[in-house]
């Protein structure tokens, strides 16, 4: 059981270390922290160096005091405190943690309305980079009205530099905080995310638009038991898809490129939304695999939106009559030597193959075979990728046994075995439904048995 200390014990213990012993500062904090690890201690949340001050008299609480202090009318003193501040909070939790217990956020909060009202951009600029470096990691600090006065600045503010602070503090507060996000989600900021995926020339401003759509389609907060990201991702799907469509069609090739299909992907959720996509989509994305075949990350991206797409039955067979599966072998045998690149493409093979007899054929007609073989043996080690390929191989030949003889004439059964000794309680189901499908003689596992008991009439 992890065991949490205040900054004041740790505090009183470095001072006796040093007032008791006779340790010097550095001698003491290390002591300290052998001592409190030894018993379990999570120091995580303290700030371990005492050269700026312990206690009340540490540099964070201090600045936090003078900025509760300063008049808005000073701004090069207030400017100055903020930049102490934030570069406090940027070196680790434990000082933002200090910060937030301080009531830093209260007075951020307090400065930036007051910015907002006097429209003094350079000052909100500076706030607002003082709230995410003090929000970092612990979004909890959030509340209505410092959303309210999130949502006023994004949907009032034609500053690019404030736009983009204000879209990197609701980044901030969306992760693993999901009240924080339907929070957010609720003050209707779908229209304004629209109107800035419009805007022309700000790369960086597109991006964190882009990363915010994503972060309000997260489940990662373990406190909640249920969260609303399906629901995020559809209707901000129905509203965004179209246009961010249009906008891959004018971004084919980086910086923006991968974003937006990872950000299409993220909110392809539901069959229509699969389909809507299609029917402009479709000659963007073979022109986006033209465009970026040697580079790894872009054609990782495009896999991970092929496989979104293929959820849809009518798209996935839309996709291969397009002529998207040579594509595919292609992209395999060219990245067959990047696990990442690999795994995603052998899952995306696994898609459009699913229930799909010809679209198994066409596969092996293309050298999807020997594509898949070469890259299990050349990640043997690497479990997503024998994963993947096991699901590539069970969707291929699961209708089509006839297709059998051209994974074992590769010798696909010893791979398979491989990895089977290696990964057996991860997912030695998965190797094994791969061998059965396969025809090989393997001995299966009866999951359930009864217990032998007669039952009376």
């Amino acid at each position: 059981m992890v065991r949490i200390i205040s900054q004041d014990t740790y505090d009183e213990v470095v001072r006796e270390n040093i007032d008791e012993f006779d340790m010097s500062p550095e001698e003491a904090i290390k002591e300290a922290i052998t001592q409190f690890e030894a018993q379990g201690v999570d120091l995580s949340n303290i700030i371990k160096d005492l050269s700026l001050g312990s206690g009340d008299n540490h540099l964070v609480s201090t600045t936090v005091e003078k900025l509760r202090e300063i008049s808005i009318s000073n701004e090069e003193e207030l400017l100055k405190e903020l930049e102490v501040l934030t570069n406090e909070c940027k070196k680790d939790l434990a000082h933002r943690v200090r910060a937030g217990k301080d009531g830093a956020y209260n007075i951020l909060l307090s400065i930036l309305e007051d910015s907002y009202s006097q429209d003094n951009q350079r000052l909100m600029t500076k706030v607002l980079y003082g709230l995410i470096a003090l929000m970092d990691g612990q979004p909890d600090l959030l509340d209505s009205k410092g959303a309210d006065l999130m949502k006023r600045i994004l949907n009032n503010t034609k500053n690019d530099y404030i736009l983009l602070a204000n879209l990197k503090w609701i980044n901030v507060c969306c992760l693993k905080h999901e009240m924080n996000r339907q929070r957010i989600f609720a003050l209707n900021i779908i229209d304004r995310l629209k109107s800035l995926l419009k805007v022309q020339g700000n790369t960086k401003l597109l991006s964190e638009t882009l990363q915010v759509i994503r972060r309000l389609t997260l489940d990662d907060d373990i406190r909640m038991e249920f969260g609303k990201a399906h629901e995020h991702a559809r209707e901000m799907g129905i509203y965004l898809l179209e246009t961010l469509t249009n906008l891959l069609a004018d971004n084919t090739k980086p910086p923006l490129v991968s974003e937006l299909m990872l950000t299409m992907a993220t909110l392809l959720v539901r069959n229509e939304l699969c389909a809507k996509v299609a029917e402009s989509g479709n000659n963007v994305l073979f022109t986006v695999l033209a465009d970026n075949y040697e580079n790894a990350t872009v054609i990782q991206q495009a896999n991970k939106l092929i496989i979104a797409l293929a959820g849809n039955d009518d798209v996935k067979r839309q996709l291969v009559k397009s002529g998207i599966i040579p594509i595919i072998v292609s992209v395999l045998a060219r990245h067959c030597n990047n696990a990442t690149s690999a795994a995603l493409t052998l899952k995306c093979i696994a898609a459009l193959a699913l229930r799909e007899p010809e679209h198994s054929r066409q596969f092996i007609e293309t050298g999807a075979a020997e594509a898949i073989t070469e890259s299990l043996k050349i990640h043997q080690t690497q479990p997503q990728v024998q994963k993947n390929g096991c699901w590539a191989i069970r969707n291929i030949v699961a209708r089509c046994r006839d297709l059998n003889t051209k994974f074992h004439d590769l010798g696909i059964e010893s791979v398979l075995s491989r990895s089977y000794e290696l990964f057996e309680k991860d997912f030695g189901f998965d190797i094994k439904s791969a061998l059965r499908d396969l025809e090989c003689n393997i001995k299966l596992d009866e999951q359930w048995t009864g217990k032998g008991i007669h039952l009376e009439d």
